[in-house]
């Protein structure tokens, strides 16, 4: 049984919970725009960090180490840079152009659709309604795809916020790794004793989550990006690196993260064939399951300790509230927020 004292204390730490959630989720905009280089850094550590680990393996300084690191990335953007990146604006714009058109032949699509509805023997009353839902989720889709495409397209074109949050992040990366016994010895030392082992034990389990996901997540979108894009040019797909780099991200998302990945492929290929629609559902069936067999096995060694039910849920959760970002980021959170969770409850009872 647990004591007043103890069940005060828990009361007023969810209590505290709560409000921090609800603080973090009416201001998530502007905190967003704040910690965007942090977390960015956070994710360049655990990239950078293993290289630097072996390099100082062979007695070279952690600072000289971070710094070759540093130049190798630098040197493989500046190629990415020179020789993708304009593909892929190019890639877009295209595809926006391409919209109106591209929208024209689905409303065609649907307005057969109708016309057979209109010809059927079904009663009046569930034509309209059939003919509202159609309507209304036409408007829908063709909003969502224009406000997104032109979204990332922004997003691509104004590089300099990109390159100033990606140079500071990787400026805090670098203090990240090269002081990061110091930071250690300076959160332990704001901990009171009888708590810092917990809490120690906590901080490895966390870290552990994120090097998995972060590491294990990320190289597997690469790979399974560039198979798509590889495979979509095969089937002359039009806008295969835009579409490819779509579904290697939304990889990242668990379950749901394929689909939505291979939606914008395949809606695309339909509108020059069925044909070519059905190659390239085969295309992203085929890849999700080599990565389902290969290549998450292979490179994703460990899990982050979730349920599927509990995963899906944070999923839909992330998503409903956070949008393409909360989903992507929802399995890592939940499952630092589990760990947390435990450990206190373990502390306390």
């Amino acid at each position: 049984m647990l004591s007043k004292r103890k069940l005060l204390f828990l009361a007023i730490l969810l209590i505290i919970l709560i409000l921090v959630l609800l603080f973090v989720y009416n201001y998530r905009r502007k905190i967003g725009r704040v910690i965007s280089p942090f977390f960015l850094a956070i994710v360049i550590s655990y990239l950078v960090h293993p290289l630097v680990i072996k390099l100082e393996e062979k007695k070279i300084p952690r600072t000289t180490g971070i710094i070759l690191v540093y130049s190798g990335i630098l040197l493989v953007s500046a190629v990415i840079i020179v020789f993708i990146v304009p593909e892929l604006i190019d890639n877009t714009k295209q595809l926006i152009n391409a919209l109106p058109d591209i929208i024209s032949e689905y409303q065609k699509l649907f307005n057969n659709i109708i016309s057979s509805v209109r010809k059927s023997r079904l009663p009046d009353e569930i034509k309209e309604v059939m003919f509202k839902e159609i309507d209304t989720g036409t408007e829908v889709i063709q909003n969502y795809i224009v406000g997104n495409l032109k979204k990332a397209l922004a997003g691509l074109v104004d590089t300099l916020t990109v390159i100033f949050d990606i140079l500071l992040a990787m400026v805090i990366a670098y203090y990240f790794i090269k002081d990061s016994d110091l930071f250690k010895s300076i959160v332990l030392s704001l901990i009171p004793k009888k708590w810092r082992k917990g809490i120690a034990l906590t901080g490895k389990e966390i870290h552990f989550v994120l090097l998995n996901f972060i590491q294990g997540q990320l190289l597997t979108a690469l790979i399974i990006g560039f198979m798509e894009v590889v495979g979509l040019i095969l089937l002359k797909v039009k806008y295969p690196l835009v579409l490819g780099l779509i579904g290697g991200i939304a990889n990242v998302i668990p379950y749901f993260g394929p689909i939505i990945g291979a939606i914008p492929a395949v809606a695309i290929a339909l509108v020059d064939s069925p044909l070519k629609a059905v190659w390239t559902v085969i295309l992203f069936v085929a890849v999700q399951q080599i990565d389902n067999v290969i290549i998450t096995p292979k490179i994703v060694e460990g899990r982050v300790g979730l349920h599927p039910v509990a995963t899906i849920m944070a999923v839909l959760i992330g998503g409903e509230f956070f949008g393409i970002t909360g989903m992507l980021v929802a399995v890592p959170a939940t499952a630092i927020l589990r760990i947390i969770v435990r450990r206190a409850i373990e502390t306390l009872v």
